[in-house]
C-alpha cells in the first residue's frame, strides 16, 4: 500500500469517528466499504464487516397496553356553574343566601333597588294592560260586525290596533326575559330579585348591604354544581393518537395522593396547542363528597385498550433528513428504506403506527452502521 494511500484511510477513519462518535472499530468498518447505494436501497456485500453486525428479525403483531400519565386541573362544568351579577345597575337591598348554601334554579339570591328595572316592569305592566285593551276593543267589534253593526272598515282598524298592542307587549316580555325577570312577581316601585339560573351550592357571595352596582359590574354570587366535575389535562403530541382507545382513567388530587378517583374521557380537543405541543383533554369525574375543588391540581393516569401493535427496538427505528425510517429486508443483503411513524412505548421499545405491516423483516440493531452510506 503506497504511503497516500494510507494517509488516505487514516484521514477517513478519523473524520468517521468525529461524526459517528463510534470509535475506531466503525470508522474501520466503513472504511473498508463494501456497500452499495442505489436510492433508498443499500446493497450490503455478505464479505463486509457491516454484514456481520446487522441483526435482522420480523416484525409481528402483539398485544399492546400503554399508561398514560400527565398531570390536569380540576374545573365546574361550565353547564352547572355560574357567576350571577346584577342586570341592572342599583343598590343592594338584602342578600339572601349564605356561603355553602344549597339552592335550586328559581332561589332569590339577592334583592336590588334600581330605576332601570322598574321602568322594564312598569313597561311590562303598561303593554300588558294596552294588549287587553285593545283584545276587548276587538272582541266587542268584531260581535257587531257579525251583527252587521260595525262595518269592515271598523273591524280592520281594531285588528291594526290589537296587532301593534300585541307586538309591543311580546317586545316587553322578550326584555323581561332577557334580563332574568320574574314576571308572575314582579311589582312596580318594588326591588328587583336576582335568582339562581342553576341548582348547586353557593361558592362565592361578595355582597354588601347598600352597595351601588353598576350595570357592567363583575359578578357578586357564584353558584356551582360540583357533583361531577371536568379535569382539564393536557396529553402530548406522541400519547394523542392514544387517547380514543382509552379505557378507564384514574385521577389522584395532588393534595389526596392517597385517594383515587375513576372517571371518563368526555372530549377530546381538536386542535394542537403550537406551544405546548399538547391537545386538551377532558376527564369527567363523580364528586359526591365535593373533595374535589375548582382550580385543585391532580395526576391523571390513562389506560389505554388493549390493540395489536407493531413494537420494535428504539435501536431499529433511524433519523433521516426529512423524516424516520427503518431498513427493511427485502432479499440477501439487500435494504430499503423505508419511512415509518412511531410512538414511543418505553425506554426501549417504539410502537409503529404507520409504514410496516406484520412479516415484514427489518434490521433490529446494526442499522447505525448505514446511516452515513448516502
Amino acid at each position: 500500500m503506497s504511503y497516500m494511500r494510507k494517509i488516505s484511510f487514516i484521514l477517513l477513519g478519523i473524520a468517521l469517528i468525529a461524526g459517528c462518535g463510534q470509535g475506531v472499530e466503525n470508522a474501520e468498518s466503513l472504511a473498508e466499504g463494501g456497500v452499495e447505494v442505489k436510492g433508498d436501497t443499500l446493497v450490503v456485500s455478505s464479505t463486509s464487516t457491516i454484514a456481520s453486525r446487522l441483526e435482522c428479525g420480523i416484525v409481528g403483531d402483539s398485544v399492546y397496553a400503554a399508561t398514560l400519565t400527565t398531570t390536569g386541573v380540576v374545573m365546574a362544568i361550565p353547564s352547572a356553574y355560574a357567576e350571577v351579577a346584577a342586570p341592572f345597575s342599583g343598590r343592594v337591598v338584602r342578600s339572601l343566601v349564605r356561603m355553602g348554601q344549597n339552592v335550586k334554579a328559581g332561589t332569590p339570591l339577592f334583592e336590588i333597588s334600581s330605576s332601570d328595572y322598574g321602568e322594564v316592569v312598569k313597561n311590562y305592566v303598561q303593554t300588558k294592560s294596552e294588549k287587553e285593551m285593545a283584545k276587548r276593543a276587538l272582541d266587542r267589534t268584531q260581535d257587531l260586525f257579525d251583527n252587521k253593526v260595525a262595518s269592515a272598515k271598523e273591524l280592520d282598524e281594531v285588528k291594526t290596533a290589537y296587532g301593534l298592542a300585541l307586538e309591543e307587549y311580546r317586545h316587553a316580555v322578550a326584555v323581561a326575559k332577557e334580563y332574568q325577570i320574574d314576571l308572575k312577581s314582579a311589582e312596580v316601585g318594588q326591588p328587583m330579585v336576582v335568582r339562581s339560573p342553576i341548582s348547586g351550592k353557593v361558592l362565592g357571595n361578595n355582597l354588601v348591604i347598600g352597595e351601588y352596582l353598576k350595570e357592567d359590574a363583575d359578578a357578586k354570587v357564584v353558584v356551582a354544581d360540583l357533583d361531577k366535575v371536568w379535569v382539564k389535562a393536557n396529553v402530548s403530541e406522541m400519547d394523542a393518537p392514544y387517547v380514543d382507545g382509552i379505557k378507564e382513567v384514574e385521577v389522584s388530587l395532588v393534595a389526596r395522593p392517597d385517594s383515587t378517583v375513576k372517571g371518563h374521557v368526555a372530549y377530546v380537543g381538536g386542535i394542537l396547542d403550537p406551544e405546548t405541543r399538547t391537545v386538551q383533554t377532558i376527564i369527567e369525574c363523580s364528586n359526591p363528597r365535593h373533595l374535589m375543588l375548582p382550580n385543585m391540581y391532580a395526576q391523571v393516569r390513562m389506560q389505554v385498550q388493549n390493540c395489536n401493535s407493531i413494537i420494535v427496538p428504539k435501536g431499529a427505528v433511524l433519523q433521516g433528513d426529512k423524516s424516520r425510517y427503518v431498513l427493511r429486508k427485502v432479499g440477501d443483503g439487500c435494504f430499503v428504506r423505508t419511512p415509518v411513524e412511531v410512538i414511543s412505548v418505553d425506554e426501549h421499545g417504539l410502537r409503529v403506527v404507520k409504514g410496516l405491516k406484520a412479516g415484514d423483516e427489518i434490521v433490529m440493531q446494526g442499522g447505525f452502521y448505514l446511516v452515513d452510506f448516502k
